[in-house]
């Protein structure tokens, strides 16, 4: 899964749902709630999973990451 940093890959383990397109918009959703750097965060997050089909989507395994630094 390289296309996802730690970061993103964390953020849609809070949001994930189970599909694509739900998992985009609870993050969406939410997105009132989050300051700005984590706005951001949404943002690329979110256009990178729109460029998955939902079948990509379904068969990526995320768990949650941990700061390795």
């Amino acid at each position: 899964m390289g296309q996802f940093n730690f970061e993103e890959t964390n953020l849609i383990c809070c949001y994930r749902r189970k599909t694509r397109a739900a998992t985009v918009a609870a993050m969406t959703a939410a997105l009132s709630y989050m300051e700005t750097e984590i706005q951001e965060l949404v943002g690329r997050t979110s256009e990178k999973l729109k460029k998955l089909t939902e079948d990509e989507f379904a068969g990526l395994v995320f768990l949650p990451a941990e700061d390795m630094e």
